[in-house]
């Protein structure tokens, strides 16, 4: 069977340069990852070493912050036993180094330049209450991090999700975004407020397609919005569909 693909797109602040980390996968006992980086003249992609047994997690997607970009990865150890790191690509160097992962994490995100994650029980059967567990690195030298717990209940009691909730990411303005992964021609969106504990749902209708959506937050379709207020609440949601190898 053929090795499935991965790809990452991570920013370099300092040579303002976007480059894609793209994982082929397995070649001849090898994985091989390549690298491009965009611009206006001829592009070519480039190999490059990776100094570890890594196998992308595709669970949870990865996230650029400052010039580092940072993806969830399975790891061989030296007792030959599988574990989960995190591993901080240098997108300006093209070098990479690996934290310990202090849990399986459901999804990465920029917490007020740091890197956070959020890790998502359910409580009932409904969906709420929600338990919330967010792990922010503090110094990723002494790999020290902070962990945060918050339980998130619908306190209306109107909202009843009929499929998961993942965790989608955080807004600009430290709102946490939830959304089901699935959809029957009804999504819910939800956005809660640790700093000021408030909890705000947004019910989205007229889906056709029955399967999995997914949601991405800050998306703009007009390049040429000047108005912040959009740039920092927007919610895009779609329809993705299943394919079978």
């Amino acid at each position: 069977m053929e090795e499935k693909t991965i790809s990452f797109l991570g920013f370099d602040p300092i040579d303002k340069q976007f480059k894609v980390l793209f994982m082929k996968g397995i070649v001849d006992s090898e994985r091989v990852n390549l690298i491009l980086t965009l611009g206006t003249g001829k592009m070519r992609w480039r190999n490059i070493q990776c100094p570890f047994t890594l196998n992308p997690f595709r669970l949870c997607e990865g996230i650029c912050i400052n010039g580092v970009l940072y993806y969830l990865a399975k790891h061989i150890d030296e007792r030959n036993q599988k574990c989960y790191v995190i591993v901080c690509f240098d997108v300006r160097s093209e070098k990479s180094k690996f934290l310990d992962s202090v849990c399986l994490f459901d999804q990465l995100i920029n917490y007020k330049g740091k890197l956070g994650g959020f890790y998502l029980n359910y409580a009932s059967s409904d969906g709420f209450p929600l338990k919330l567990t967010m792990w922010v690195l503090e110094d990723v030298e002494k790999q020290e991090w902070s962990k945060y717990v918050y339980t998130v209940w619908d306190e209306s009691k109107t909202v009843k999700v009929d499929h998961k909730l993942s965790v989608v990411g955080m807004t600009a303005r430290g709102d946490i975004v939830l959304a089901e992964k699935d959809t029957s021609n009804l999504l819910y969106v939800f956005y809660f407020n640790p700093e000021r504990n408030t909890f705000q749902s947004i019910k989205i209708k007229g889906f056709e397609y029955h399967g999995k959506v997914s949601v991405f937050l800050d998306h703009v379709e007009d390049l040429n919005v000047n108005d912040t207020k959009i740039l920092k609440s927007s919610v895009y949601a779609h329809p993705q569909q299943d394919r079978y190898d």
